[in-house]
């Protein structure tokens, strides 16, 4: 005997598919503009393995190479922000990755007006809105402590 689903339970179905997907569309956002922060290492990276590439140097060489200096700019740039550097300094740098992070967010908001079908107002309002927001999340990153995981003393 064959049981066809009536049309109540198709509405729950979709109903359901709808709030998951709303879900992992807003994770997904998450996501995206926490990622931006990024945006400054990344960027450097990318500058040098373009560099090392034109130079004739191998993929290896161009990716390890590049890991290294987005770690390196990443950690340099909380360690002088959070040490004892001189104010213009740390405002320098903390300007340097909120312009970086904020550009990444601005084209991200563009990239999602077009993909929505906005109006070109509608498009750019976006567009700044999630270049402050990325912004002010790549700031509120850069001066908050790193987080690490607590571990337990060794007893011997």
């Amino acid at each position: 005997m064959e049981v066809v689903a009536g049309a109540s339970d198709r509405r729950t179905f979709m109903t359901l598919m709808l709030i998951l997907g709303a879900i992992a569309a807003l994770y997904c956002l998450r996501l995206l503009f926490r990622s931006a922060k990024f945006a400054m290492p990344v960027g450097a990276a990318i500058a040098l393995g373009f560099a090392l590439r034109d130079l004739g140097f191998g993929w290896l060489t161009i990716l390890g190479s590049a890991l290294i200096v987005g770690v390196a700019v990443l950690a340099l740039g909380r360690r002088l922000v959070g040490g004892t550097a001189p104010l213009p300094v740390k405002l320098g740098i903390i300007l340097m990755f909120v312009g970086a992070a904020a550009f990444a967010g601005h084209q991200a908001g563009t990239a999602l007006g077009i993909l929505g079908g906005l109006e070109a107002g509608a498009k750019h309002g976006l567009a700044i809105i999630a270049g402050l927001v990325t912004g002010y999340a790549s700031w509120s990153d850069l001066l908050s402590p790193a987080v690490s995981a607590e571990r337990p003393a060794l007893s011997v």
